[in-house]
């Protein structure tokens, strides 16, 4: 979902009889075959479409494209032609892995010299996540873009052209419904990509007097990497000379499948031989999947080609080395590193290598890319001659980025194993407690099962639960006390009635599985959860599950069932025990139940010790594969929460390449009394990469221990 509070769309419940009903607002489900954001207004349907994957492509709701096109079901005709709801183009566009100059022109039927033109463009290199300008506009005096509505405008057809979501636009312009009428001025002010990867520099022309690594430490590159990215033999440089400051979108390692590419554009793209990409990845005709990740080339045990979400320190964990000799060994002036990038490793004694067991359900491809290697350099580490592996067989990698546990193995364990006291049932997506779903995975988009019983008795199995848990936590040990004295709540953004995004999207075969947004957001906040305690911190949650706890698939297809039963971790929310004592998304939402329950946790705790952390799961088509960071910052910028944005930039290096932060107004954080407060895009479920990423526990652990390294060096740095 694009993390905005006030436009999701609440489920309501309500009592007749006795009996707890559920009307369901209209499911949007996102499929992973079309991601592209065109800007023609409108599309011919074609053989195979569906109504949510065109949705997806132009960006826009399936709500909305019914809207538009007076549909009453989702049912679509091969040649219909479809409006997008707007006369006009989208004046912006978010650069994503692979874009090329020429494509992007093409797609929105503006010539490349053009863009060359608006954007300060000398040739074709564009990076991902940069915010490429496709027309020219006007901006108002004050700042803030003034429209004047035309016949046939809508909130929604304004929100695409200008990037916004609905709720921005009424926010901004003090609007209670959807009505907006013809010669209306309505205030539009874009978000403005601060201090983020957007905003950085890609290109730099050579003055007098300037050395290479001067460069390198003004632009925060290390020396390394801008030899890589110029073709330089040494660091000579002259005067007017242009160098590249970051890989590009096409100098990326690895490129996940998009609708209707073939290995030949592919390869095209990226300037490789057809054979060479089919043998790197282990493919021996011509059939790819959408979603499909592959690998563009190739790497020696000494070499690590730094992929989206890869961090430094974790690359040093991996390969048991230190930070300082990976600065060293390629001439780094911080921890930043950037996808593409080629890091050299040390020689010697170096664990390059690692054992791994195959499991039931395991195939070459996926144990690849697991281990961010490619089929066929999988296969050379092993010497196999064919694709064929057994449960039990043990393989060669490259050691796990994730996972890493950080040398609490024993302890981890003792917290996850079953908990006596309560009865548990193991499943292929569990354990669960107390009771159990009916069904053994997420079956699609608009699938739920209700709570078992009001939300008083929810409230009441979840305390059960959650404190025979934490009397098992109060006695572990600790790995440091760098977090004593500091209170952190962790608001799981979804829950209760609100599952946030229900995404369609494919496992690594092509089939299809369906993510639930709160429910994997929630594993994640157990898992920080878990880890800050033993780092000493105090911890609260602000919803609680009645019947489970960190979960796991096996295998992941066994996707987690969306289950409305997460309560408040409140008896003063759960007592009167009506409908609306769920939790609840949407505009009108009870988001201020979790703001004050942050509030009563932080009491008597010193101000500047005091964090507000609440997770998600993006699903923008145009906002960057990476994960994001966001501060409270007014929708008319004329106030930013400063302390809460130092704190997102400073999360930046620990959650790894690409990551970013931006201020935007949101509800969760306005009031709350934290004193660094920020909302966590961990994944964008926009991209099938992402969604694949989600459904398994290591990666899941993966991004919690990199939340949780991100307090750390904070923390650190204020005592």
């Amino acid at each position: 979902m694009s993390f905005r509070w006030q436009t999701k769309k609440p489920r309501r419940l309500g009592y007749v009889h006795g009996a707890v009903v559920f009307v369901l607002a209209l499911c949007h489900p996102i499929t992973s075959f079309a991601q592209e954001t065109p800007g023609s207004a409108f599309h011919t349907v074609q053989k195979g479409d569906t109504l949510s994957e065109i949705a997806v492509r132009y960006a826009l709701s399936v709500d909305q494209l019914r809207r538009i096109n007076n549909l009453r079901t989702d049912l679509i005709l091969e040649g219909q032609r479809l409006r997008l709801g707007t006369d006009f183009p989208p004046e912006r566009y978010t650069v994503r892995t692979g874009d090329t100059l020429s494509e992007i022109a093409e797609r929105f039927d503006v010539s490349v010299r053009s863009l060359r033109r608006l954007n300060g463009i000398s040739g074709e290199r564009i990076y991902s996540g940069q915010v490429l300008k496709l027309r020219q506009y006007s901006e108002h005096p004050e700042g803030a873009e003034i429209h004047v509505v035309k016949r046939g405008d809508t909130l929604w057809s304004m929100a695409h052209h200008y990037g916004l979501s609905v709720a921005e636009i009424q926010e901004l312009n003090d609007l209670r419904g959807d009505t907006i009428l013809p010669e209306m001025k309505l205030r539009i002010r874009r978000t403005v990509e601060d201090g983020t990867e957007v905003q950085q520099q890609f290109e730099y022309i050579v003055k007098s007097g300037d050395s290479l690594s001067q460069i390198s430490q003004q632009f925060d590159v290390g020396l390394a990497l801008l030899r890589q990215l110029n073709h330089l033999r040494d660091d000579r440089i002259y005067p007017d000379q242009r160098l590249q400051l970051r890989p590009s979108s096409v100098d990326e390692g690895i490129h996940v499948v998009r609708p209707e590419e073939t290995l030949s554009s592919i390869a095209l793209k990226y300037h490789v031989e057809l054979s060479d990409l089919m043998e790197l990845n282990g493919i021996g005709g011509s059939t790819i999947h959408v979603g499909q990740k592959l690998r563009l080339r190739a790497a020696t045990t000494a070499t690590h080609i730094v992929e989206r979400g890869d961090a430094l320190w974790e690359i040093a964990r991996a390969y048991r080395v230190t930070v300082a000799d990976l600065e060293r060994l390629n001439d780094l002036t911080s921890e930043r590193i950037y996808p593409g990038q080629e890091l050299r490793l040390p020689a010697g004694d170096l664990e390059a290598v690692a054992d791994y067991i195959v499991k039931e359900g395991d195939y070459l491809g996926r144990i690849a890319r697991m281990h961010q290697m490619s089929v066929a350099e999988l296969e050379a580490m092993n010497n196999l001659h064919s694709a064929v592996i057994y449960p039990g067989d043990k393989l060669k990698v490259r050691p796990l980025l994730q996972f890493g546990r950080e040398g609490a193995e024993t302890i981890w364990t003792s917290l996850t194993s079953s908990l006596g006291e309560i009865k548990e049932f193991r499943t292929g997506n569990g354990p669960y407690y107390q009771q159990r779903p009916k069904a053994s995975l997420q079956q699609n988009t608009g699938y739920y099962e209700g709570p078992h019983g009001s939300p008083l008795q929810n409230y009441r199995q979840a305390r059960k639960l959650w404190s025979t848990f934490e009397r098992r936590v109060n006695r572990v040990g600790c790995l440091s006390n760098t977090l004593r004295g500091w209170h952190i709540v962790l608001d799981p953004g979804h829950g209760g009635l609100d599952p946030g995004a229900v995404v369609e999207t494919l496992d690594g075969n092509g089939n299809k599985v369906y993510v639930v947004e709160d429910e994997y957001m929630y594993d994640i906040a157990l898992r920080v959860y878990l880890l800050l305690r033993l780092h000493g911190a105090k911890v609260t949650l602000t919803l609680l599950s009645p019947n489970h706890l960190v979960r796991q698939s096996n295998p992941p297809t066994k996707t987690f069932v969306n289950e409305k039963n997460e309560v408040f971790n409140s008896h003063r929310f759960s007592r009167q025990n009506r409908w609306r004592n769920w939790p609840a998304g949407g505009r009108n939402g009870n988001l201020s139940c979790r703001v004050d329950i942050a509030r009563k946790a932080f009491k008597g705790i010193r101000k500047t010790r005091r964090i507000f952390l609440s997770f998600h799961a993006d699903i923008d088509p145009t906002a960057p594969e990476a994960p994001l960071v966001l501060y409270y910052e007014r929708t008319d910028g004329r106030r930013q929460d400063a302390v809460s944005g130092r704190f997102a930039k400073s999360l930046l290096r620990s959650l790894g390449a690409g990551a970013y932060a931006r201020g935007q107004s949101l509800a969760v954080l306005r009031d709350n009394p934290a004193y660094a407060k920020v909302v966590l895009e961990v994944r964008n479920l926009a991209y099938t990469d992402h969604a694949w990423a989600l459904r398994f526990e290591e990666l899941r652990h993966r991004d919690a221990e990199k939340i949780v390294r991100g307090i750390l060096s904070y923390a650190r740095r204020r005592t």
